[in-house]
């Protein structure tokens, strides 16, 4: 059977907090092909990671992951996440921690682009994701087809994914056409197997999210999905199920 390359979720976020470096030496502790991170750029041109637009879930903190300052994100506490108990003491960690970590462990870094002030803040993401030696093993992805078109002006070669919880349409195509060395990067849920086949038939590598127990992986993996995010080690949902 054809053999995917499984990403961790803002790192093996179904067994330590989300985003954190705790998560992401999980997943390469686990032998994760790579990681996910989501990445804001602080007032002040720092890239940090986080997921929410505000840090009010995962921190002791309220307001705007963008309209903080380095220092101000830095100072919040994580409070909250899969196993917080075990893992005091985690602060919101900056992209390039997350890229040492990814570096220590062999990981792929899928770099998802969430929010930022300048169109020069993306220039700065590639110099210090080129810093920290990663450029060659990392991906850019994100919902917004125009900060991809960004992306793909500043450096020629980095891989970019479009991300979309809508099912593939011709648009797609046109769009990771022109962002050339590119993939499609779905929800599981709003996508088809049979799409994944007539998108691998045409030369276009897929990935899709989130997806946590073999029974929902498998149709995807017959059909040549190339990446499959997930939280956790894939599950068999039959173990879940009460004798």
């Amino acid at each position: 059977m054809h053999k995917p390359k499984y990403v961790a979720h803002r790192g093996l976020s179904m067994h330590a907090p989300e985003n954190t470096i705790a998560s992401f030496e999980l997943a390469g502790r686990s032998g994760f092909w790579g990681i996910e991170c989501d990445t804001y750029c602080t007032t002040d041109g720092h890239w940090i990671v986080h997921h929410d637009r505000t840090v009010d879930r995962m921190t002791d903190g309220t307001g705007k992951a963008k309209d903080f300052t380095f220092d101000e994100i830095r100072s919040l506490n994580i409070v909250a996440g899969i196993g917080i108990e075990a893992h005091p003491g985690l602060r919101i960690p900056t992209l390039g921690e997350v890229l040492d970590v990814c570096k220590r462990y062999g990981m792929h870094a899928f770099i998802e682009i969430e929010e930022y002030h300048h169109d020069a803040d993306l220039e700065n993401l590639v110099q210090l994701v080129e810093r920290h030696g990663m450029l060659e093993n990392c991906s850019f992805i994100c919902f917004n087809a125009d900060d991809l078109k960004k992306m793909r002006a500043i450096n020629r070669q980095v891989p970019l994914g479009y991300l979309s919880a809508e099912p593939p349409s011709d648009a797609d195509l046109d769009l990771v056409q022109q962002l050339m060395p590119a993939f499609l990067d779905y929800c599981y849920r709003s996508t088809k197997p049979k799409d994944v086949r007539i998108l691998t038939a045409m030369g276009i590598d897929v990935s899709v999210w989130t997806v946590n127990f073999w029974d929902d992986a498998a149709p995807f993996i017959e059909t040549g999905v190339t990446y499959i995010t997930t939280d956790t080690i894939l599950m068999d949902k039959t173990a879940l199920k009460s004798p």
